[in-house]
């Protein structure tokens, strides 16, 4: 899949409700358990590394958050051997436009991501 393919905004959306329902559960998700889920449900051309993967979780984080202040919900999607986000995730979160300050740590937004799907 290309992030220019008709069904990658369709993918992006199965992305945000898959995570979602996890971050109601207080629970990670690896990025392999993403990429499984996802091509259950059709979208199987989602590797868990790089390539898309990379473009569809930052359009998850800024899925209903174009000014990036909401927490990044790619937070919770995690490395299967470290239970960190990637590099990539940290580089992102100090990006244009969520502009992450200093002290910044993906854990502080991970806990973010639970508490405000908690009270959904």
């Amino acid at each position: 899949m290309r992030i220019k393919d008709p069904d990658y905004p369709a993918a992006v959306e199965a992305a945000v409700e898959i995570l979602r329902k996890r971050a109601r559960q207080g629970q990670t998700i690896t990025y392999g358990e993403l990429s499984a889920e996802l091509a259950a449900q059709g979208f199987d051309s989602i590797p868990p590394y790089r390539g898309v993967m990379t473009y569809l979780l930052k359009d998850v984080c800024l899925h209903r958050n174009e000014d990036g202040r909401a927490p990044m919900l790619s937070a919770i999607v995690v490395n299967k051997a470290s239970r960190e986000p990637s590099d990539q995730f940290s580089g992102l979160a100090r990006s244009l436009p969520f502009s992450r300050p200093a002290n910044w740590s993906w854990r502080d937004e991970q806990q973010q991501v639970f508490a405000q799907h908690r009270e959904e």
